[in-house]
């Protein structure tokens, strides 16, 4: 769930930042074919950018802590407290997944039906073979549109005065392939479509459309003025569907302007450079860190575990001998001094004093607690950060091998079994973490 939170978070920034540089920069410019390609690339960066991860550091593991607690406190959590976390989950997370789910489902049942009727009228009117592309006759009083290589027209329009630049201009659509730009920005906002900058980014794809569009056909026919009649003869038209490339759009009176603009200077090409820090800078702020917890690393982690399990907590934490046993598992108890029922999140093993304790898997020593009381909560504690999201908890220690920033390998020694906490005798405290909740020990052994 985090991993879906981070990933929609960082595509969004990204989106919104490509946005912001098109229209500081670059809109204003007659260098369509170069906005085109600019916007294009902005939304396929934001749709792969969060999967990516440029780690420097060898051990990939956890960024953050996941053990936090009150040092003083008995181990576990009161099932009052257990409640209100839940009661808080529940409430929260749960509830704002699911309300941005069932938003992103009306959204993508727009895109889907906006398919289907694109498609149910291909099916309805006659056709005729238009070059390499299908000619839709429609009876409907709608202005000229095309999707891939079907080009939709009013069955008066055709064959009058002006129709040749009508399916010139989407011809130009079709050639270009105009409708993936389209398919890919509805997708992308699917996902985020409580981004404001995604709907002025739509907005800005479809200027660019229709701009190539007319640029296209002034090339073929240089008729400034008879072609902008032509466009505003067709205003009132309108097919209304986001994933059409339509020959009238509410964009008229930009793309008459600009069909009269002087053309940037060559000077302007230069602003392509400020392209690369701007995608240097969101790759910096996204892809270099220490973190696992994202998807393709996720997918790579499957693979390694398979070859490689000790990347994961996996073995016995304690040499075994006479007199080591599990003496409290996971779960609700009663807890042994406070006589409480409570939540133990860990597996207690009974050990000899100055038993051998192990890692469980390959990881980097985050903590190693040297400021403690004897007698009070975990006593001589290390945490160790795994890949894939775990971290490992062994308290109540009597002394340590290891150092904080140390990497280990699965079966090193850390540290030897005490009672430096609050303890009724010497055993190994050891928890689990796997992103950030508690898990059963005993599952993993």
């Amino acid at each position: 769930m985090n991993s879906f939170y981070t990933y929609i978070i960082e595509s969004t920034i990204s989106v919104s930042v490509f946005y912001i540089f098109y229209e500081l920069f670059l809109k204003r410019d007659t260098w369509f074919r170069f906005n085109r390609y600019y916007l294009l690339f902005g939304m396929m960066f934001s749709f792969i950018l969060p999967l990516l991860d440029f780690s420097a550091s060898s051990l990939v593991v956890n960024s953050q802590n996941q053990f936090e607690f009150n040092e003083y406190l008995s181990f576990g959590y009161a099932v009052n407290s257990i409640k209100d976390q839940t009661v808080e989950f529940i409430s929260n997370p749960n509830y704002i997944f699911l309300f941005y789910i069932m938003i992103g489902s009306l959204f993508f049942a727009r895109f889907v039906y906006q398919l289907f009727k694109i498609i149910k009228t291909a099916k309805a009117y006659e056709k005729i073979k238009y070059k390499n592309y299908k000619l839709v006759l429609m009876n409907d009083d709608s202005a000229p549109f095309s999707f891939f290589n079907h080009i939709f027209m009013n069955k008066n329009d055709y064959g009058t005065i002006g129709s040749n630049e009508l399916l010139l201009h989407e011809i130009v659509h079709a050639q270009q392939k105009h409708s993936i730009d389209v398919i890919l920005l509805e997708l992308l906002l699917v996902l985020q479509w409580f981004n404001p900058f995604i709907y002025r980014y739509r907005l800005a794809f479809k200027e660019i459309h229709e701009y190539l569009a007319d640029r296209g056909v002034l090339k073929a026919n240089n008729d400034k003025i008879a072609y902008q009649k032509l466009i505003l003869d067709q205003i009132e038209k309108s097919f209304n569907l986001n994933l059409a490339s339509q020959f009238n759009y509410s964009l008229t009176k930009n793309r008459i302007k600009m069909m009269t603009r002087i053309n940037s200077s060559k000077i302007a090409k230069f602003k392509i450079l400020l392209v690369l820090p701007l995608v240097a800078i969101l790759l910096m702020a996204f892809t270099i860190n220490t973190s696992n917890d994202n998807i393709v690393n996720k997918s790579l982690l499957q693979f390694q575990t398979t070859v490689n399990p000790n990347l994961i907590p996996s073995i016995f934490p304690v040499m075994k001998g006479e007199g080591v046993k599990i003496s409290s598992g996971f779960g609700m108890r009663i807890h042994p001094i406070s006589k409480k029922e409570m939540m133990h999140n860990a597996a207690d093993i009974k050990a000899p004093e100055g038993t051998p304790v192990y890692a469980t898997a390959d990881g980097l020593v985050r903590k190693v607690k040297q400021n403690y009381k004897q007698g009070e909560g975990y006593g001589k504690y290390i945490i160790i950060d795994h890949e894939g999201g775990y971290s490992t908890l062994y308290a109540q220690l009597k002394d340590y091998s290891a150092k904080e920033g140390q990497e280990v390998k699965q079966g090193d020694v850390i540290g030897y079994v005490g009672q430096t906490g609050l303890s009724t005798g010497p055993h190994l405290h050891y928890e689990i973490k796997k992103d950030g909740e508690n898990v059963d020990p005993e599952k993993y052994f």
